[in-house]
Parts: C-alpha cells; structure tokens; sequence
C-alpha cells in the first residue's frame, strides 16, 4: 500500500484595509480587503493512504483545546471535498497543532483547509491548479482562496476574486487579544445597511504604490461592530498605541488586533510587554508567500 505522509505550516494572516462595499441578495457582505500571510503558523502533520474502491475516511487528531475534530473541521472538509473531486480513495490522518487562536479573525481554520488542498493536491501529482483550488475552497470558507494563492492579495467579492500585490516595505507587528471567541456571524449579522454602499478603497493602491504609509490607510468597517459585542477590542487597541505601535487595528471579524512597529526588535518587546500583563501576544512579519506553497514536503513509502 502506498503511503505518503510529511508535515506542513499554515499561516494566519491580517486585514490591513477591510471595507464592507456590498450586500449580495443572498445575503453574503461583498468586500474590499488587503490581506496579507503572517509568521504565525498552525502545523498540520498529514499521512495519506491510498485505498481503491473505498469512500475518502478522513481523521483528525489534535492535542489543542477546542479543535473540532468532526467534519465541522475546515481541514476535514478539505480532505474529503479534494478526494472526490479528483476521484481518489484514501485514507488520510490529520494530526493538527493549533497556535493560531480560534474565532480570532486570523483565519486559520481556512488556512489549515487551504494547506490540506494545497499539500493532498502536490503530493497526489497536482491533478487541480490553484483557481480549481480556490473555487473548491470557496465552498468551504470565504478566506480559503487567499490562503490558497498563499500571497498579499487584494481579495474582493465573497472571497473569490484574488489580486496578488507586492508589499511597498516589511511590515512587523505584533498580533494579541484575550482569547475570546467572536463568531464571523454574530459580526456581520450587525453590519447595517448604510455600511454597504461605500464605494471601493483608493487607499489600497496608493499604499501598494508606496504613495502613502501602512499606518496611514490601516481600517476596518468591522471594528466598531465587533467592540460593541466584545468591548475590550478598544482597550487592548489603546493599549497597543501607548506601546508605540505607530498605528492598530482589528483584524477580520476579531476578536484579535495587531499594532505595527518600524522594526522586529521593537515588536519582539512589545510583544513580551503584552504577555507578562495576560495577554496572548506575538510578533511577526508579513510573508511574501505561504510555506504551504512548498513542493516536496512530504515523502513516500510502501507499506
């Protein structure tokens, strides 16, 4: 029997500029987001085992509290939805360590899916490419696509339209919260109507261009929202400013934020600042691409 197993890194990642520009008459929120990969990472160990003839069975195991280990596991979902698609049986374990927090907004159930689609695809010889995986993905998780291309991205409509850009600067800073759970739904439920009707951020490509700073066009339509479930959103925000972050946001629907710092040493201190006062806190750097992306991290035997 053939078996293929290896060990692959997703990555979190961070709305710099996310505004609501629309409401679809099924009710999804159109956006207009600048999104980036970050150095903060869920590890995924994957073993996929061939087997003809049978229905996909896909396991999930993870030491990290409140995991779901079901099929309500984005990952899980992913494992399953590849194999049919592409017509192949197997058997494929999951053991998932969890250091991207849940309900954060940093998005890392869709990027353990995101790296499932990407690993299974490249380890199975890449029967799909990457707009077949993105649009697999969509059916899974709006922020799937993003993690699929695995860049910084200009990401609009639902999640499905993915403009890769090239970052003007590095760009370090440190990602915190409390840890509480803030479900998208409960977010967007709130959004009111007069929210959908802005037009498109200009403020994108100018920062793209280099015309204007990071902390300048850092903004998020959902902030406001989310602090009136959550409220100390805003807390931990001024607290990220009286650090000397030169600018802070939430990210996503939240409940995480980040400040963004000119340089990794003075994040690394903020960081350590926020951790010893209860904070979960972590500095990082933006990424130009996801490690999900990389060939060969698996390797293949016979059992």
């Amino acid at each position: 029997m053939l078996q293929i197993e290896g060990c692959v890194r997703a990555p979190a990642k961070l709305n710099l500029i996310l505004r609501v520009v629309g409401r679809r008459d099924d009710g999804y929120h159109l956006l207009d987001s600048l999104v980036v990969p970050i150095s903060l990472f869920d590890e995924l160990r994957i073993v996929l085992e061939e087997s003809p003839g049978a229905e996909p069975l896909v396991r999930i195991r993870s030491g990290s509290p409140g995991v779901p280990i079901d099929d309500s596991n984005l990952a899980h979902r992913a494992a399953v939805q590849l194999l049919r698609r592409i017509g192949r049986s197997a058997r494929v374990q999951i053991d998932l360590v969890k250091r991207i927090p849940i309900g954060s907004g940093l998005g890392g159930g869709s990027s353990d899916a995101a790296a499932v689609l990407l690993a299974l695809n490249d380890c199975l010889g890449r029967p799909l490419g990457c707009t077949e995986l993105a649009r697999l993905g969509l059916t899974f998780g709006a922020d799937v696509p993003f993690f699929v291309y695995g860049t910084p991205a200009r990401v609009r409509g639902i999640g499905e339209i993915v403009e890769a850009i090239h970052l003007p600067a590095a760009i370090h800073a440190v990602v915190c919260g409390d840890g509480f759970h803030l479900p998208t739904a409960s977010v967007y439920a709130r959004v009111p109507d007069s929210l959908t009707k802005q037009e498109p951020d200009t403020r994108i490509r100018d920062f793209v261009a280099g015309r204007t700073r990071l902390e300048n066009v850092l903004v998020n339509d959902l902030e406001l929202i989310a602090a009136e479930i959550h409220p100390p959103i805003l807390a931990l925000k001024a607290r990220l400013v009286a650090l000397g972050a030169a600018a802070a946001l939430m990210t996503g629907s939240g409940s995480a934020l980040f400040g963004v710092w000119p340089d990794a040493a003075k994040a690394g201190a903020a960081a350590r600042k926020l951790r010893a006062e209860g904070w979960w806190a972590d500095a990082v750097e933006a990424l130009a691409d996801s490690p999900a992306l990389a060939s060969g991290w698996w390797a293949v035997a016979k059992r």
